[in-house]
């Protein structure tokens, strides 16, 4: 039986935060509060959704569906066999902006399936190589060596790794003249990733030697390079620190979905005139991540900005029918206390 002493020592303090006797205030909800709240929040919300989706709209962008490249065969092994195939396809307007986007999507794949969205070691990814857990089973060890994956679970071993180059034909002027360039369109994958998973997320094995880091450990078995393979022209975004890597370990929340590839900056291209001009362009595609036997479709988009970012037509969408909800219930709120109001008047 405990001392008295040591219950009496377990009480809480006896000051007003403790013991809740800070001064608090509690709103009355009544229809007189309610209606002005809801009337202003509606006022407030329906013209940033019409701002939303106005500046949306004024978004550029060009999709194409690659999945079918008439090139490549379908029945190729996952990750072992390399294609390449091209796309061609015309610019009516001028894609203007000191920067373009490059994305590519899928559709009619999960990353959403429980089981998958959990099959990752944040652990590891923050620089430890040989600590998986076992969120990454089957992915976690390889059997045959007892060497872990690294990275280790389903996400990981299922990285989209199809590879883009982008080709400027010709250029359209504006009588109708057209003007052979054959020039490459420079990009770049830096910057790709959230500032928050750089480097804070994800990060590599201390030490200088990025590949003694990963001793002990073997690729993913559908990867045909180790992670530190992964660009080798830039060694700094190699490891876990690279960004397509880090865009991809950030799941989608819907079966369909697009994820950045790279930006095309003006600095990089000084041919372009503050954007893609008018004219034909060519899509070369290293097809390596099959799609078709799934069902699923796989396709690339180049995308102009607004100052709200990429086109994003639901978040307006979202604003505007909140807020024209807000706007209906007050007025019903409002009608509804006027009549009882004159009924009380009438008594």
């Amino acid at each position: 039986m405990l001392e008295r002493e040591e219950i009496i020592s377990k009480r809480p303090d006896d000051g007003a935060f403790y013991q809740q006797r800070l001064p608090a205030w509690k709103p009355i909800i009544n229809i007189h509060t309610t209606v002005p709240v809801f009337g202003v929040l509606g006022i407030f919300l329906v013209p940033i959704g019409l701002l939303l989706i106005t500046t949306a709209g004024s978004v550029k962008e060009v999709r194409l569906d690659y999945s079918n490249c008439s090139e490549c065969s379908t029945n190729f092994n996952i990750y072992t066999d390399d294609c390449t195939c091209s796309v061609d396809f015309t610019l009516d307007t001028k894609f203007s902006g000191n920067q373009i986007m490059m994305y590519y999507g899928l559709e009619r794949y999960y990353q959403n399936h429980r089981k998958y969205a959990t099959s990752r070691s944040d652990y590891q990814l923050r620089g430890n190589p040989l600590n998986p857990d076992s969120n990454c089973e089957p992915y976690e060890s390889d059997l045959d060596t007892n060497q872990v994956f690294a990275p280790c679970g389903l996400i990981a071993n299922s990285m989209f790794n199809d590879t883009f180059e982008l080709e400027w034909v010709s250029q359209t002027h504006k009588n109708g003249t057209e003007t052979t360039k054959r020039k490459e369109i420079k990009f770049t994958q830096e910057g790709i990733a959230w500032t928050s998973d750089h480097g804070t997320k994800f990060k590599n094995p201390a030490g200088n030697d990025l590949v003694s880091g990963f001793n002990g450990t073997v690729k993913p078995p559908s990867w045909s390079v180790a992670p530190y393979e992964l660009d080798p022209e830039n060694p700094s975004n190699n490891g876990f620190l690279n960004e397509p890597f880090i865009v991809w370990m950030r799941v989608a929340a819907f079966p369909t979905f697009r994820k950045l590839y790279g930006r095309i900056l003006m600095d990089e291209n000084p041919e372009l005139d503050n954007g893609l001009e008018r004219g034909r362009y060519t899509l070369h595609v290293k097809y390596r991540y099959p799609v078709l036997f799934y069902q699923s479709k796989k396709f690339f988009v180049l995308s102009t900005t607004s100052i709200f970012g990429a086109k994003n037509l639901m978040i307006g969408i979202v604003y505007l029918v909140v807020g024209a909800l807000l706007l209906l219930l007050s007025i019903s709120f409002a009608f509804i206390a006027k009549k009882e109001l004159h009924s009380f008047m009438g008594q």
